[in-house]
This record gives structure tokens, C-alpha cells and sequence, in this order.
């Protein structure tokens, strides 16, 4: 392996291991870190590539974008995380942020799992899906309508489950 692309590896290790650490104390992901990743990232790709590496690296940048902006529309992850899956893709393609993505949601809901468990709220949020589920199933209500006020008080900083989405899609090839 190229000196090079293990070097850009760990410098996105390291933003990764501070967008954790910044999400964890303040609950938010600067700004700064996401445009300093974004930069070396094209930067690395076009210099490496040329042409080819900074449309890799714009591709990676949409395509993690795109792969979160539906939940952030629908307030289910924040700004800041959207950011940081652009910024993987920028460093590592679209086709890792793809990877990436569908890793972090597994690693997401473990992670969620986990808390709703440790919370005792495990068997209330069953109970809650499995209405919500039966009223979409019936058309009796909109399944949005029907959890809307209801919620189960369990939030975490989403940048771990990002960062451990790239290592597994790092590790583990398709």
C-alpha cells in the first residue's frame, strides 16, 4: 500500500476520532473540522489523481450528502453528521460513503438498542412500533401521525456510529 493513502487514512482517522470527541462533549460537530477534512480530501485526491481524483472526490461529497438528507429533513440526525459523511466520501469516494452508511446504520441502531435497554425503555418503544406498525398496516392513521408527540427520550451524538461505519467499511470489503 501506497505511504501516501495511509498517511490521508489516518489524517481522516483523525478528524473522525475529533468529530467523536467534539459530539460527545458539545453535541455538535465544528464546523472548522468538517471544512479543514473537506479541504485535505480534495486536496489529497487531486493531487494523487489529478482530474480524476477530485471528481472522486466530489462524487464521495455528494453522495454523502445525499445518503443523509432525508433524515435530517425529517430531524432524525443533525447538520453536523451530514457534514462529516460528506467529508468521508471527499477523502474515500462515493462508493465507501455508500459502504460507510450502510455500516454506521447498523452500528446506529446497536447503539440505540443498547440505550433503549439500558434506559428500561427496550419493550415501551416495542410496544410503540408495533401500534404504529398495525395502524399504517389498517390505514387507521399515518404512521408519522401516530408517534408524532410521542418519543423515547433516547438521543446519542451520531458521530460514533459514523466513525465506526468507516472503520467496518474500511475493514470489511463487499
Amino acid at each position: 500500500m501506497n505511504i501516501n493513502f495511509v498517511f490521508i487514512d489516518l489524517v481522516l482517522g483523525v478528524l473522525l476520532f475529533l468529530a467523536v470527541i467534539f459530539d460527545q462533549r458539545e453535541r455538535r460537530i465544528p464546523n472548522v473540522l468538517i471544512l479543514a477534512g473537506l479541504i485535505l480530501g480534495v486536496v489529497f485526491n487531486t493531487y494523487t489523481e489529478g482530474f480524476t481524483g477530485l471528481i472522486i472526490s466530489l462524487k464521495g461529497l455528494a453522495a454523502g450528502l445525499a445518503l443523509l438528507f432525508i433524515p435530517f429533513v425529517m430531524r432524525g440526525i443533525g447538520a453536523g453528521d451530514v457534514k462529516l459523511l460528506g467529508m468521508v466520501g471527499t477523502f474515500k469516494g462515493a462508493l465507501f460513503a455508500f459502504h460507510t452508511f450502510i455500516y454506521m446504520a447498523l452500528w446506529g441502531g446497536l447503539i440505540a438498542v443498547i440505550l433503549l435497554i439500558i434506559k428500561g425503555q427496550m419493550g415501551k418503544t416495542l410496544c410503540r412500533l408495533w401500534e404504529s406498525a398495525k395502524l399504517a398496516l389498517f390505514k387507521i392513521q399515518n404512521i408519522q401521525d401516530s408517534v408524532k408527540e410521542v418519543n423515547s427520550g433516547v438521543f446519542f451524538p451520531y458521530a460514533l456510529a459514523i466513525a465506526l461505519g468507516v472503520v467496518s467499511a474500511y475493514f470489511i470489503k463487499w
